[in-house]
């Protein structure tokens, strides 16, 4: 068994990195189970915290943001920098693999990992709504891309010239008739986006069948209450995601 492989036995640390547009997660897996996580706004702080890790546990990154990570590099002496040539333990059908977001890559991966031999689609509500799909024999398909919560609340603001900024707390579903021009714009924008949720799961039982569904990302805390689908929301997925992709990666060594 090669050095790398050892770190495939059982309490190996595997380290994983998502950089995103704001801030770093860090998290230290073990036995594929998320045991510690960290989060980082500042490069500074990052860098420190970084040295705490021995050098010979196996690290992933995935860098969607602006962030400087080659210290991530010169640190591990395995680093895997998840990109559009990285394998992956299932099979891409998508007809511009390159284009292929790092996020929509780990999310594919953690379904594959969770639910072998199942349908999948994983709902991603953050900046923007994905929806990916992997078959039972995991072929992962695509799926769909539109506007998230936070950015069709700013876009009514910013091509409009009367219209408020509003925001959603997620406490109370909004009413389906809004009574004032915020609540309108609560009923619109919040009630449509649940609607397309729904409306998309059930499209994706429509025409494949019995599915498992996953809905992650920011928003999905404040939108979950009021979905009627029946729905597995786990934590830290996307992460899972990125484990799962290094732990096939060691695999191949």
């Amino acid at each position: 068994m090669s050095a790398l492989k050892n770190n495939l036995a059982a309490g190996a640390l595997h380290i994983v990195i998502d950089a995103g547009n704001t801030r770093i997660k860090v998290a230290q897996y073990q036995n594929q189970t998320c045991e510690d996580l960290h989060y980082f706004e500042e490069q500074k702080e990052f860098e420190i915290f970084l040295k705490k890790f021995p050098k010979e546990a196996p690290c992933i990154f995935s860098n969607t943001g602006s962030w400087d990570l080659e210290v991530v590099r010169q640190h591990f002496d395995y680093c895997l920098s998840l990109n559009p040539e990285s394998p992956l333990p299932y099979i891409i059908l998508y007809s511009s693999p390159k284009t292929l977001g790092n996020d929509r890559r780990a999310l594919a991966a953690a379904a594959h990992r969770f639910f072998p031999g199942e349908a999948c689609l994983v709902l991603d509500l953050g900046t923007c709504l994905t929806a990916d799909f992997i078959d039972a024999q995991g072929n992962y398909h695509g799926g769909a891309i539109s506007p998230g919560l936070k950015m069709r609340f700013k876009s009514l603001k910013h091509f409009t010239a009367n219209l408020p900024k509003v925001d959603w707390s997620g406490i109370q579903y909004p009413n389906l008739v809004g009574d004032s021009t915020e609540n309108s714009i609560l009923s619109g924008v919040v009630r449509g986006y649940a609607a397309e949720i729904s409306a998309s799961i059930t499209q994706y039982e429509e025409e494949f069948g019995a599915i498992r569904t996953v809905i992650t990302g920011g928003d999905h805390s404040l939108l979950l209450p009021w979905l009627k689908n029946d729905i597995f929301a786990p934590s830290n997925f996307l992460l899972n995601g990125l484990d799962y992709i290094l732990e096939y990666n060691l695999r191949q060594k």
